[in-house]
């Protein structure tokens, strides 16, 4: 691990490996930035990363880590406790942008140079979603709008991944490790959750009526009971009979008509119509496993073998026993709500 430095102007490069213990390195699939973090173990006058400070990282010859310091803490003990983030914590930026139509490649593009960051597209996508006002909103949450919006229309998703010093634009999965994670072949431990907490069977799609009424009036902001009306359209899936009635409600789209309401009843009902579940896996460690990608795990005590089963969030813990905690979809493949 290196750190160097640009307080000086001079662009000093401290070698970190003697002094280094405790390194983490995180990626998620949910729209944050990839994130390292370690402490800095020395018996006096410790070598401080300042904020701003460029760390690399590297493990087994594979370039892991290029990002910036955000935060340290000195202890009493001469410990320094050290949060990095790699290029994508940019597209955290607030901005207004009018978009026009266009590609997800198109707002990528345009945010990371807005950003100032090293950029590529790895995987083009062809669909492109209508014109939208952003106002005060992430550079990350425009991109994820028009990765959602292209998700439902096309089934594929996309997503943000920082490959060392530069920002993709991927499309998942982005590998399909040929490895297996199982019982007997490299995982330790493992969670299985299924909850229907969110889950909705029932989607009710509501077109609310309201009277004009002849009074005036500046202060009247609530609806009137005596001019208020509601219409609505209904889809429901079978498994009320498992479940019971898990009903959720929607306002209709601007100026549906019926048989556009219940299209977006059914729409909605095939998003929200499942149980989510959740595995989380413990394994030796490996450097393809980070969010975006996809692995085989096979776990006995389960019965089950989830083939290209999608990594959501990775945990590596770098060291003498090198280990990954996984996070991984389910059931939904890359298609979970949003």
């Amino acid at each position: 691990m290196y750190r160097k430095s640009k307080s000086n102007g001079k662009g000093t490069t401290y070698d970190l490996r003697e002094v280094v213990t405790n390194i983490k390195w995180s990626t998620d699939l949910n729209f944050s930035a990839g994130e390292l973090t370690f402490d800095l173990i020395q018996n006096a006058h410790p070598i401080i990363p300042y904020t701003g400070d460029i760390i690399t990282f590297r493990w087994d010859h594979h370039k892991i880590f290029y990002g910036y310091v955000f935060k340290y803490e000195v202890k009493e003990d001469n410990t320094v406790s050290v949060t990095c983030y790699d290029k994508s914590r940019y597209l955290k930026n607030q901005d207004s942008i009018v978009w026009q139509s266009g590609t997800i490649a198109d707002r990528f593009n345009n945010v990371c140079k807005r950003a100032g960051i090293k950029h590529k597209v790895v995987d083009k996508p062809t669909h492109k979603v209508s014109a939208e006002v952003c106002d005060g909103k992430t550079y990350f949450d425009m991109v994820k709008s028009a990765i959602v919006k292209t998700r439902t229309a096309t089934k594929h998703m996309y997503y943000i991944y920082c490959n060392y010093d530069v920002v993709e634009l991927r499309r998942a999965p982005y590998k399909k490790l040929k490895m297996i994670i199982g019982s007997k072949s490299a995982m330790t431990g493992f969670s299985y959750a299924v909850d229907i907490n969110n889950t909705a069977n029932v989607v009710k799609v509501i077109q609310k009526d309201t009277k004009k009424s002849q009074a005036k009036s500046a202060t009247a902001k609530q609806d009137d009971p005596k001019r208020t009306s509601f219409k609505s359209t209904s889809a429901a899936g079978k498994s009320t009979e498992q479940w019971g009635k898990l009903q959720e409600t929607v306002n209709k789209k601007n100026k549906a008509n019926h048989a556009q309401m219940v299209k977006q009843a059914k729409d909605e009902l095939r998003k929200k119509n499942r149980a989510n579940k959740e595995l989380t896996i413990d394994c030796l460690g490996h450097v393809d496993l980070v969010a975006g990608n996809a692995v085989t795990i096979k776990i006995n005590d389960l019965g089950k073998t989830l083939k290209n089963c999608p990594i959501l969030k990775a945990e590596h813990n770098f060291g003498a026993d090198y280990n990954c905690h996984l996070t991984m979809k389910v059931g939904a493949e890359w298609l979970g709500n949003s």
